[in-house]
């Protein structure tokens, strides 16, 4: 069966309009595929229906989102770790490194090695345990073509971490180098984190392709995966086993028969769970996914229609040209570049508003104005939102 058309898809996606408004703001939550509303409501029929009993079909559920994590990362096994938001999944990645459970903790800071081009979830933390004394070292991405040595760099026997991006969430450059310092730091013992959130489902993202077997990975479904709040995710290394401080009951789930008064911990993602949660996310994330299988939009797919949306983009703001826009295109190339256009202008705040008000949704962060796109976004949308900068352009430049 041949694949729908972006025209046809938007029938498929009719509760979030997709084809009255254009929405360049794909990179930051995609729209929902109808299928969604049907996850919810039989999260709530199940709970009605089961009442306590309804977390048998709740953990199913939740495995299943776990699979379809797999199947991105291409670990079939992989070790996969829920929960509702990355930042949560870093908290208990960082309290399980060593730092926090040896003596050594009180002789020396805190070291972590980042990048200055981490999303809000793990720039803002960092920043805030700089605040109280620790040593986070953070590495400018610029340039991108030294980046991965000059973060192996800044790695030695005091490094307790090192946490940064597949794809940079400000430029959308991917990092494909991150292999490189993954392997450097476990060369080191050091546990690596890596931020996958703009990579997954738009930029296929093989770990072995990557070299990333001895990485964690966190990521979730709120963007490329249209899957959503709630569906968070933190792949665990093969083998590892973790103690993080930070711990919720359903960690103990696999050593309910442990002595009395002791903090016992299952093996891989289970030393990792969470606790109660709202299962409703995850319905709704496996009624997405199916969806995505049936639809044939699978990672490969989905990275070929959206590099022919941000060549369109691409060429299209660079035939406005620079001195009529005041749009400066990314250094990178467009096959360096990941699921949305990062257009660099000390405007973008005023470009999000204006193109709100003629019914462009997009985004800025700092000096970047960022169009992304969808694979229900219609290549006659495209040209819509350029003839509109265009039109727009005099009042900005």
């Amino acid at each position: 069966m041949p694949r729908l058309t972006a025209e046809q898809l938007q029938a498929h996606y009719s509760d979030f309009n997709v084809s009255e408004r254009i929405l360049l703001s794909g990179h930051s939550h995609q729209a929902w595929p109808d299928v969604a509303r049907q996850g919810v409501l039989q999260c709530y029929d199940d709970a009605a229906k089961h009442v306590d009993e309804k977390w048998g079909a709740a953990l199913a559920k939740a495995d299943e989102v776990r699979d379809f994590y797999r199947t991105l990362m291409g670990e079939a096994n992989g070790q996969i770790a829920l929960g509702s938001s990355t930042h949560e999944l870093i908290l208990r990645f960082m309290s399980d490194l060593d730092y926090f459970k040896q003596a050594k903790a009180s002789s020396r800071p805190l070291k972590i090695v980042t990048t200055d081009s981490e999303f809000h979830s793990l720039r803002r933390q960092l920043q805030r345990l700089q605040e109280l004394n620790c040593q986070i070292d953070v590495v400018p991405v610029e340039p991108s073509d030294t980046l991965a040595m000059r973060v192996i760099d800044k790695l030695d026997n005091q490094t307790d971490a090192v946490m940064l991006s597949a794809v940079f969430f400000n430029s959308s450059q991917i990092f494909y180098d991150v292999g490189q310092v993954a392997k450097a730091a476990h060369n080191l013992n050091i546990p690596c984190l890596v931020d996958a959130y703009h990579a997954l489902n738009v930029v296929p993202f093989n770990l072995q392709t990557w070299e990333l077997e001895s990485a964690f990975v966190v990521g979730g479904g709120y963007k490329y995966c249209q899957a959503g709040e709630g569906n968070c995710f933190m792949r665990i290394p093969a083998d590892y086993q973790g103690s993080p401080v930070i711990t919720g009951w359903y960690a103990e789930f696999d050593v309910l028969d442990q002595a009395p008064g002791k903090v016992g911990y299952g093996a891989g993602q289970a030393a990792f769970a969470g606790s109660t949660y709202d299962p409703t996310s995850h319905y709704r994330a496996a009624a997405v996914f199916d969806f995505l299988t049936e639809q044939q939009l699978d990672d490969i797919e989905l990275r070929q229609i959206n590099q022919a949306q941000i060549k369109r983009l691409w060429q299209g703001i660079e035939a406005i040209g620079e001195s009529r826009s005041g749009l400066l295109l990314p250094k990178h190339s467009l096959g360096d570049n990941a699921g949305f256009l990062s257009l660099t202008t000390p405007k973008a705040a005023q470009w999000v508003k204006l193109l709100a008000q003629n019914n462009v949704l997009t985004d800025s962060r700092g000096d970047q104005l960022r169009l992304g796109t969808a694979p229900y976004i219609t290549d006659t949308q495209i040209d819509t939102a350029l003839n509109t900068i265009e039109s727009l352009a005099p009042k900005l430049v």
